[in-house]
């Protein structure tokens, strides 16, 4: 589809007599209800180009019943806004005009796709299976700007959706207008031959700060995002008549070719010399409809790099950091592979694709999302993931040797060209693989939920990463001692869980799951808190909420989470603690309507009670907190949390070992500020202060931080985002190592971090824009003079009364500093079909070697250690059948 002019094709007399029969229908019943729009198939054709004066707009019944849902609830809109919807055989076309009484005024700043700016914009969102969970999602605004995104779960959405579809605006006298073109091939629908979808128009105008639609949404409705969409809250969209559209196969084949600068040494003392990597890669992207509501998407050797660098962070705890998907192959139908309850961040995640092309690449990935029949969502995704290694470092690489180890076999390093059968659609220099081949792993996830009734689902998943070769093989290696010793063994994980929700105002969600190991070596494998698994074993754990979740203005629900010991999700999916289970208890007063001169407020409590779930009870921690916001009169937002934790004993902080540590406590106070959002200058951010509780022989310390992040869109075509963090919170005791006369070390920790990351984007016009990431991370962890012991054997737990003085040689402190740049020029030269050209840098500091480390956060020695430059063009040519 592009923007060019689109004919339907004549059809029978007896399908049209039908046409206008249903038309006729629909307009009676448009006519009861307020909220419903009337659509008309059309001979005449449309030519995008933001005017609607094309003849077959003149045959759409008009829709002008907008009403404001913000910051007026309920009162007929003030600005007219009217929509036209028709239709032929292939597209789906909206017509919108936006009058304004002033022109002059109406806000076009720019973006790339999807990007969500400041602007004057229309929403429309399109619940094609009119089951009042999912709906599609379309938005331009005055500047062009194409954004979509995906609506499940009733109250949720995710931008991760993307579908190949046109739009063009004009601004007037009037006002402005918008014409969207939307393909029938990029909806799932039923093959009924009329059509009730469920429909939401929404107009946006921020220097008002009013939001007009088609159907009123109280703000309360959606209790995740208040004045979110509601999908079970739509209108209708009635008049569609006998769609048949064609199949439609799209195929993107891409070509990318990149040149990296590199060390030739692993060791980070050697920042040079560098060496220059050439490579090539192609592959294909593919999407089909194998059925009216099923979509089947595939990859072979996707590659993505242009895709942006995961921000650097601090991690103090013993816990995974999550990090969000960004890949376009795994963001496609990602939404029914989300848990219940991922809205209120969920605990236990079955499918996690981050796990996916982490240590290899991915050959080749296929999906098959959608409905199998009306009431019942499928998601299948099956990936294999394989690669080559650099023979030359076989098999010094499969150690864990100091990098110094590396060098003699990198001294004179492999450059020339081979091909590998398990990276076939890749080409560079042999020193520039891995210094150990991936492990072949296929993965699999199935995810199905059925409608029980009204909105309530119940679901079941099931997800494994099955390991097809081991880690190493013995012909690489001399002797088989030296194979025994390289724990060569491979594993994996299957997991199954069965869930069910229940939306609404009352309502809930609960989880049920259990884990097996695959593979790993015959001993077993320790897990950080001690925990042997072996092949074979079963883990179970579980976790459910529910309550009053929505309504205003009192909300309130308890929480509860299990997790088994031998509970493993974490080769497919992510689980960041393990012999763990807790209690919660919400209770929230909430006024997203807001009250007198103010536009929302809200008050929050929680209380958290944690202990272990292996049978002893052992006390995990109290925490409780309280926070409040308030929007004033000029939109400004502000707020303040105090909170207690008490974390009490964890399981996971001395590694391996199986014996509880004694954490101390903290007080915490926040200060929240937020500006006007739709101002062209824009602040939020906060402030805090925390307190550590004395504990054994450790005094009180103090800690500060703040996070601030700001906008500034000096034109249209400029925006600027800078984000700052900075923190020192003291931790009080924290393990460092155990000696080999199983005495535990711990040192009085105390940390610090700076972030400063720039975002710079320049829009040229809506499909060509450029863009520029910059992070600058620098940290430090200090520890006092004084080093704690005690001893494990024999112990049960270990409380901050039990460490004693311990002579301790070690010099545990650490600093690491990172600069990471990364460039993007994006050109969407004709619809669907782009052009890529990026920069990365990536530099870390130069290690101090025999000295101290640095004990401020200043970047010592970061513009002198090892350094890695990428440049990559990358060509994607969209075609359709």
């Amino acid at each position: 589809m592009s923007g060019t002019d689109t004919r339907p094709s004549d059809g029978a007399g007896a399908r049209r007599v039908a046409a206008a029969l249903a038309y006729l229908l629909a307009c009676a019943a448009a006519a009861a209800d307020p909220g419903d729009i009337v659509a008309r198939r059309i001979s005449a054709h449309v030519h995008l180009d933001g005017r609607l004066d094309d003849a077959a707009w003149a045959e759409a019944p008009v829709f002008s019943g907008f009403v404001e849902s913000f910051p007026r609830a309920g009162v007929p809109a003030s600005f007219r806004t009217e929509v036209r919807v028709v239709y032929d055989d292939e597209t789906l076309y909206v017509g919108i005009t936006c009058f304004d009484p002033e022109p002059g005024a109406i806000v076009r700043q720019l973006a790339r796709r999807d990007g969500n700016p400041t602007a004057d914009q229309v929403e429309i969102a399109l619940d094609t299976g009119a089951d009042g969970r999912t709906a599609y999602d379309f938005t331009v605004n005055a500047a062009g700007v194409l954004r979509d995104q995906l609506l499940f779960a009733d109250v949720n959405a995710t931008d991760s959706w993307d579908a190949v579809w046109d739009a063009a605006v004009s601004v007037d006298a009037r006002g402005w207008s918008a014409e969207v073109a939307i393909p029938f091939h990029q909806l799932r629908f039923s093959s009924a031959p009329e059509q009730r979808w469920g429909i939401l128009v929404r107009r946006t105008i921020p220097r008002t700060h009013q939001v007009l639609d088609s159907v009123p949404i109280p703000r309360e409705a959606n209790p995740v995002n208040a004045g979110g969409l509601v999908v079970s809250r739509f209108g209708r969209l009635e008049g569609l008549v006998e769609l048949n559209p064609r199949q439609g196969l799209e195929l993107l084949p891409y070509a990318a070719t990149r040149a990296s600068l590199r060390p030739q040494y692993s060791d980070p003392s050697r920042p040079g010399p560098r060496l220059l990597d050439p490579g090539l890669d192609v592959g294909l992207d593919l999407k089909t409809r194998i059925a009216r509501r099923l979509t089947l998407t595939a990859a072979l050797n996707p590659d993505f790099g242009q895709v942006e660098t995961d921000q650097v962070i601090q991690n103090l705890s013993n816990a995974e950091p999550f990090f969000p998907e960004k890949r376009p192959f795994f963001l496609e139908g990602l939404d029914i592979f989300q848990p219940v309850g991922s809205e209120y961040g969920s605990p236990q995640q079955l499918f996690y694709s981050r796990r996916i092309g982490i240590d290899a690449p991915i050959l080749g990935a296929a999906k098959v999302t959608g409905a199998v029949r009306p009431g019942l969502d499928l998601g299948v995704l099956d990936s294999l993931v394989m690669g080559a290694g650099n023979a030359s470092l076989v098999p010094v690489g499969y150690g864990s040797a100091d990098p110094g180890a590396l060098a003699p076999y990198e001294e004179r390093p492999d450059r020339r060209w081979r091909f590998h059968s398990t990276l076939p659609f890749h080409l560079g220099p042999e020193d520039a693989l891995p210094a150990a081949h991936p492990v072949t792993t296929n993965y699999f996830a199935a995810v199905a939920r059925q409608r029980l009734g009204g909105r309530t689902t119940a679901g079941a998943t099931f997800t494994a990463a099955t390991p097809l070769e081991p880690r190493c093989r013995r012909s690489e290696f001399a002797t088989d001692a030296d194979y025994a010793a390289a724990g060569c063994a491979s594993h994996g994980g299957n997991a199954v869980g069965v869930d069910l929700t229940v939306p609404g105002d009352w309502g809930g969600f609960a989880q049920l799951e259990a884990s097996q190991a695959v593979g790993g070596p015959p001993e077993g494998r320790t897990l950080q808190d001690g925990t042997v698994l072996r092949a074979g074993d079963l883990g179970y754990g579980g976790h459910l909420r529910a309550g009053k979740l929505g309504g205003e203005p009192w909300r309130f629900d308890v929480t509860y989470v299990y997790e088994d010991p031998r509970l493993d999700l974490n080769a497919v999916g992510f689980q960041p603690l393990s012999n763990y289970q807790w209690a919660d208890l919400d209770v929230h007063y909430v006024r997203p309507s807001g009250f007198g001169p103010f536009h929302a407020f809200q008050v929050d409590y929680n209380l958290d009670l944690n202990w272990s779930a292996d049978g002893t009870s052992l006390p995990r921690g109290v925490n409780t907190s309280l926070a409040a916001s308030l929007q004033l009169p000029g939109y400004q937002t502000i707020g303040a949390k105090v909170a207690l934790e008490l974390p009490q004993y964890d399981t996971r902080e001395i590694a391996g070992a199986g014996v509880p540590f004694e954490r101390i406590g903290d007080v915490l106070a926040v200060l929240i500020l937020k500006s006007d959002p739709n101002r062209r200058l824009q602040a939020s951010g906060d402030v805090f202060a925390y307190r550590t509780l004395r504990r054994g022989p450790f005094a009180p310390r103090t800690g500060v931080g703040l996070d601030l992040t700001a906008y500034w869109r000096p034109h249209d075509r400029l925006e600027t985002r800078l984000d700052v963090a900075y923190g020192r919170k003291p931790q009080g005791p924290r393990w460092i190592e155990t000696l080999p006369d199983e005495t535990a070390v711990f040192g009085d920790q105390d940390p610090e971090f700076l972030s400063v990351t720039v975002r710079q984007q320049l829009v040229f016009t809506p499909r060509l824009t450029a863009q520029l990431y910059a992070q600058l991370f620098t940290s430090a962890i200090r520890y006092g003079r004084d080093f704690y012991g005690a001893s494990l054997p024999q112990r049960r737990r270990v409380s901050t009364s039990d460490l004693a003085p311990l002579a301790y040689p070690g010099a545990p402190g650490g600093h690491d500093a990172v600069a990471n740049v990364n460039a993007v020029v994006r050109w969407e030269y004709r619809l669907g079909s782009t052009l890529y050209v990026v920069y990365t840098r990536s530099q870390r500091e130069l290690p101090a070697q025999g000295a101290p480390a640095p004990t401020s956060v200043a970047p010592a020695g970061l513009f002198r250690g090892p350094t890695i430059e990428t440049v990559l063009v990358k060509w994607a040519w969209w075609w359709e059948t």
